[in-house]
């Protein structure tokens, strides 16, 4: 049987997605832009490993979203423990 290869850039999928699809590997999380960091936390349910680095990708940035998005996953049910720990740890930041 014989598998061709995907590029994933012919997916036309967006930075985050294309974060998330390519995980566990990473991207250089430096070049990557705060509204896509934003992106991949508001998505965590689809890779929550990614929601955490990101989440903490912000705060070392001082972004002004990382409080309020550290807030909302700490509401959010579907958001596992290892998030919600990276969430909580954001707050006991301030």
């Amino acid at each position: 049987m014989k598998f061709e290869t995907i590029n994933v850039r012919d997916l036309n999928l967006s930075e985050a997605n294309e974060i998330q699809f390519l995980y566990p590997s990473e991207p250089d999380w430096k070049a990557v832009s705060d509204d896509t960091l934003v992106a991949l936390i508001k998505d965590y349910v689809s890779e929550p490993n990614c929601a955490t680095i990101a989440l903490g990708k912000l705060s070392i940035r001082n972004h002004p979203l990382t409080k309020p998005l550290a807030k909302w996953l700490l509401q959010e049910k579907q958001a596992d423990e290892w998030l919600r720990e990276s969430a909580q740890d954001t707050l006991d930041d301030e």
